[in-house]
């Protein structure tokens, strides 16, 4: 039988400059594939000044969970990162306690601007990405180095063990044309840009960038087509119910009825669509379309222009990915569970759940986006769990087409010149 509640709470240690701390008041921890950077927030009691000088800004931190039912009560390191903000505070009444927001290694991603004009010549997708080779990452930053999978992320999360060797191969062979860094862009910006739109060993395309629980950078398909892990259950009369509360929210702000994507070819010379038609102003724009009436009982179109979508193809793809990540942000529930785990399985993120809903009517296997677990010292544990429509999410706009010249500025004049 499923065992939803325990007598035990979760118990978060933190380890920081070799040094273990268990006063941990109260934490908050969030899992999201749509996120770069991961947070982890937590209050350290620190009565008598006990860690006064010791968590400061920049410092490594270890953030872990435990909990008889996972792991067999071994810890499991959920985050690794540097603490990003502290607010101590102080009253007669409670002493001093800290609370601490550390990130990890998205945030020097998203953060910290590249090195302007920074350009990489005759480098693939991996060379860009692999914190050994990539100057857009610096060393300072601790990256071990970049996995195409997102099975061992997954699986280090939920405390299970994993061969990790055997998925560390660089396996993106794709040249990257040619990069330069222009001033405020930072390496997040071309990692995604390119992610987008590169194949990894199994042909996807459409990769998410993440960090893993033990640094390293992780670049991935999301898998929505697994085992269910847990269950979600709201039923009448059902002694499994585990649903403290649920919410369910659609809109039709982003369910398409009708998508097209107009793309403008800048190079007239581009083979084999040849000059075009020099009498018709849209010769040499490329239109991709589609159209789903049945998404709702009225017309709901949505027009974009790109200017990278360089052939019908591309476009077309465009299109069908707008209307498919319209349909992901268009529907979502949000449950309440109690704990932080199932069936001696932590709640993380790109993992999928069985759903069983009569108040909702929601019933089948669903895509876990997010989740986000509290603890507060001496009361319940509580797992707020973002799931959305499987099928549905990637980050593709297409693949880059390998006839097109790129166009960057080549020096601090701002000439520009095609790319090789």
């Amino acid at each position: 039988p499923i065992t939803y509640l325990s007598m035990a709470q979760t118990q978060c240690t933190i380890l920081c400059e070799g040094q273990i701390i268990e006063e941990i008041l109260s934490f908050d921890y969030s899992s999201d594939v749509m996120a770069v950077t991961e947070n982890a927030t937590f209050t350290v009691d620190s009565k008598n000044k006990k860690y006064r000088d010791l968590l400061q800004i920049g410092q490594k931190i270890e953030f872990r969970l435990s909990h008889p039912m996972v792991n067999g009560g071994a810890p499991t390191t959920k985050h690794r990162g540097r603490i990003v903000t502290r607010v101590p505070h102080y009253s007669p009444q409670t002493g001093t306690e800290i609370k601490i927001t550390s990130a990890d290694g998205g945030w020097h991603l998203e953060n910290s601007h590249a090195p302007i004009w920074l350009r990489l010549l005759g480098k693939d997708f991996a060379d860009l990405c692999d914190p050994n080779a990539s100057k857009l990452i610096d060393p300072s930053w601790d990256f071990p180095g970049v996995r195409f999978n997102g099975d061992i992320k997954r699986r280090l999360k939920q405390g299970i063990k994993t061969q990790v060797a055997l998925l560390n191969q660089r396996v993106i062979p794709d040249p990257a044309f040619v990069v330069q860094i222009e001033p405020g862009e930072t390496a997040a910006n071309k990692i995604i840009e390119f992610a987008r739109r590169y194949k990894d060993e199994n042909n996807n395309a459409g990769l998410l960038l993440n960090v893993s629980s033990d640094g390293w950078l992780c670049i991935y398909k999301p898998n929505d087509q697994q085992k269910p892990l847990y269950s979600v259950r709201c039923m009448d009369n059902d002694p499994r119910n585990n649903v403290l509360e649920a919410e369910l929210t659609e809109t039709a702000l982003t369910r398409w009825t009708e998508v097209e994507v107009v793309g403008e070819q800048i190079e007239s010379e581009i083979p084999p669509e040849g000059a075009g038609d020099l009498n018709n102003p849209n010769a040499k724009k490329k239109r991709g379309h589609i159209s789903h009436p049945t998404a709702l009982p009225f017309v709901h179109r949505h027009t974009v222009t790109d200017g990278e979508m360089v052939s019908t193809g591309q476009a077309q793809t465009h299109a069908e990915w707008i209307y498919r990540r319209g349909q992901f942000d268009s529907w979502s529930v949000v449950y309440t569970l109690n704990e932080h785990y199932q069936d001696g399985y932590w709640y993380e993120s790109d993992t999928v759940v069985s759903v069983s809903d009569d108040e909702l009517g929601i019933y089948g296997n669903f895509y876990v986006q997010a989740v986000h677990c509290s603890g507060i010292k001496n009361t319940g544990d509580t797992t707020r769990m973002i799931v959305r429509k499987p099928g549905l999410l990637t980050a593709s706009l297409g693949e880059y087409d390998r006839r097109a010249s790129l166009f960057k500025a080549n020096s601090n004049t701002g000439t520009p010149k095609a790319a090789p």
